[in-house]
């Protein structure tokens, strides 16, 4: 698996104007589409969309081609033992080439279906943002593919989202200096049991087991 980062504006567009308002974790929107519907309001067009997202860019001085190679390069600086951490812990590799796409947005979508995740630019924390989008992609492969239709998408969103904690065990060393995943407030008990049992087993498929119940 390769990760490419890269920069479309209808994809930002979109990015924004779906998942700004609110997402599954989410009720609240993000300060980006409060900022477009006091710009353009409820509903606005396309193409007044993008001519926010411009003046977004150019006011917030972002250099979109300048942090798509620096989001490249950081990740690159990672990616090798990111992804012996990743197998080793699911047991699978990741089967396809997955893009992550540039976003105003401070909420960042992902489709396993499509290959593709969402970083917002500008962030001081870009491979958080990857680690914590390619988690999804391990477990969906290692664990959910065959479990979301049994146990339902709410439930194993909640379990997928909570797994991320174990990326503060087990990537600590390719994070940031004081950057960790902290998840949603509804996930926080979760979070707790799962590091509690990583602490006594390092088996992902009995963890999944026993948060499943």
């Amino acid at each position: 698996m390769k990760l490419k980062f890269k920069y479309d504006r209808a994809k930002d567009v979109w990015c924004l104007v779906n998942k700004g308002k609110s997402s599954n974790n989410s009720p609240n929107p993000t300060k980006q589409y409060e900022q477009l519907v006091a710009v353009v309001g409820e509903n606005a067009s396309e193409e007044s969309v993008v001519g926010f997202i411009d003046q977004y860019l150019a006011g917030n001085n972002i250099d979109i081609d300048g942090y798509v190679a620096k989001y490249q390069a950081d990740w690159e600086a990672v990616a090798a033992e990111y992804k012996k951490i990743a197998e080793e812990i699911f047991k699978v590799s990741l089967p396809s080439d997955i893009s992550a796409y540039l976003t105003i947005n401070s909420r960042c979508p992902y489709s396993i279906q499509d290959n593709y995740f969402y970083v917002s630019v500008p962030t001081q924390a870009s491979n958080l943002t990857v680690m914590h989008e390619l988690w999804h992609f391990y477990t969906w492969d290692g664990l959910g593919a065959a479990q979301e239709e049994k146990i339902g998408q709410k439930k194993y969103n909640d379990l997928k989202e909570a797994l991320t904690v174990l990326l503060n065990i087990e990537c600590a060393d390719l994070l940031p200096e004081g950057v960790q995943d902290k998840g949603y407030p509804q996930h926080q008990d979760l979070r707790a049991q799962i590091t509690e049992f990583w602490g006594q087993e390092k088996d992902i498929r009995k963890l999944w087991g026993i948060i499943n119940l």
